[in-house]
């Protein structure tokens, strides 16, 4: 079974269980896995210009990207 079919078979929560479940085995071996050279010139940028926004806890900073995202899918 191709992979896409099988990715699109799996219910969100699954779906979410295997991006953790990837993630976990790509980071655990980063000499293998190595980031595009753009996220770099992400990086640099963001170094060279840091937002004006106050900083958040954790727990706060998660809140805020989860209510924007809901405020996404409920726009898309």
């Amino acid at each position: 079974m191709p992979i896409e079919n099988l990715l699109s078979s799996l219910s969100p929560g699954e779906k979410v269980a295997a991006m953790n479940y990837l993630w976990g085995e790509l980071s655990a071996q980063p000499a293998e896995f190595s980031s595009p050279a753009w996220h770099g010139d992400v990086l640099a940028d963001r170094d060279a210009n840091p937002s004006r926004e106050p900083r958040l806890p954790l727990d706060a900073a998660m809140d805020d990207v989860k209510e924007r995202l809901n405020g996404r899918r409920a726009k898309g």
